[in-house]
């Protein structure tokens, strides 16, 4: 299995034709703005040394009143929201490719080594962790007396989530060339969701890894392996009794969860997690676009461009504003109306990658060099 990376791979291709000089891919540089409120740091908290993958994009995760973090060089924490002093830390001393998830009273992170390692989420203190197949770099998901895990080989593995006993492993198929990403699983319902590098979404029973159904979200065309990439790497979104999901060079859709049905599907490339936001479907495109999508039938209420290629994280809505990171280390705010860029701050040169999170007013944010930061708009 050949991987590529997503940020060197886009913004390394050319236009045929062009000169060798003009790299259409070169990220805009930034426009000139009147910000209408600023950024203020609230508060910032040293939570590792980072990681040098760019790629590895592990996300903050607010539960139990505390926000939990794994930064990519090994060390796990819970933080206080308000004023950012760790509660507890945990160094593993490994590469943290995905994680944390985080319930059950447990928390969860994968490793670039292969290994599944789950701590008790009042202390930190390990409970159990073992050997995988492969490498991590997507959360694992707890829920339902389980943990379940996906990782870059196409396997997917559930674990009772006491004992660390292994339950069932289920492997996909996967195509020779694939992007540098992985969909992270989702319990619900008595089922597992996951998306898959061969463009397919899966549900699978909790109980014994059975397939309940899968859909083809996007079908692999063309003449190269490049063209017919089509990863589903997003986190599947559940609403209610549907399911969001996106893939790379292909499509973003509404699933019914009960049988695969499509609600609606339309044309649009996205690696980014996926966020609702009231009636709107936030989308960070794979080329950095935002739009704001209608949720009941995929329609493109705006679209802002102004960002393009800047490797933007997935969007989260905080009011009527909405707010992404890119890999500057810049946070850009759009309005949740119109998707008009109006503020902006540089808050870290390592960049950001991660999701962000939202917790009361605070924008929380895990840069690459493993700073994590509260930030607020005043």
């Amino acid at each position: 299995m050949k991987v590529l990376y997503k940020a060197l791979f886009i913004s390394s291709l050319v236009l045929a034709g062009c000169s060798d000089d003009v790299d259409i891919y070169e990220p805009n540089p930034l426009v000139d703005i009147d910000n209408q409120f600023e950024t203020k740091e609230v508060w910032s908290t040293d939570i590792g040394d980072g990681n040098d993958d760019i790629t590895v994009k592990n996300s903050p995760v607010y539960a139990y009143d505390k926000i939990f973090v794994a930064d990519g060089s090994g060390a796990v924490a819970a933080v206080n929201p308000e004023d950012g002093e760790i509660i507890w830390r945990n160094e593993l001393d490994v590469a943290i490719g995905g994680g944390p998830a985080v319930a059950s009273n447990l928390v969860a992170v994968g490793t670039q080594d292969g290994e599944l390692i789950v701590l008790s989420a009042d202390d930190g203190a390990l409970k159990w962790r073992k050997p995988l197949t492969s490498e991590v770099i997507s959360s694992p998901a707890i829920g339902e007396g389980h943990v379940v895990v996906r990782t870059v080989d196409g396997k997917v593995t559930a674990f009772d989530a006491s004992s660390g006993d292994e339950k069932w492993v289920y492997d996909q198929s996967i195509p020779a060339l694939t992007l540098r990403g992985v969909s992270s699983p989702v319990i619900v319902g008595g089922g597992v969701i996951s998306g898959f590098s061969n463009g397919k979404l899966a549900v699978f029973l909790l109980a014994n890894g059975r397939v309940a159904w899968e859909k083809t979200i996007t079908a692999p065309v063309g003449s190269s392996e490049i063209q017919k990439l089509v990863d589903v790497d997003v986190k599947p979104l559940v609403a209610g009794n549907t399911i969001f999901v996106a893939s790379y060079n292909g499509n973003l859709a509404n699933i019914q969860a009960q049988n695969g049905e499509v609600i609606w599907q339309r044309e649009l490339s996205t690696f980014q997690e996926l966020t609702l936001s009231e009636l709107m479907l936030l989308v960070t495109h794979e080329n950095s676009h935002v739009s704001g999508v209608d949720r009941s039938n995929g329609i493109i209420l705006w679209t802002q461009k102004d960002l393009y290629r800047r490797q933007l994280t997935a969007p989260v809505s905080l009011g009527d504003y909405i707010a992404v990171g890119d890999f500057e280390g810049y946070i850009h705010w759009l309005s949740r109306r119109d998707g008009t860029l109006v503020s902006r701050e540089h808050i870290d040169s390592s960049g950001f990658g991660g999701t962000p999170i939202v917790v009361d007013d605070k924008l929380i944010l895990l840069s690459h060099s493993g700073t994590l930061y509260a930030v607020k708009k005043t």
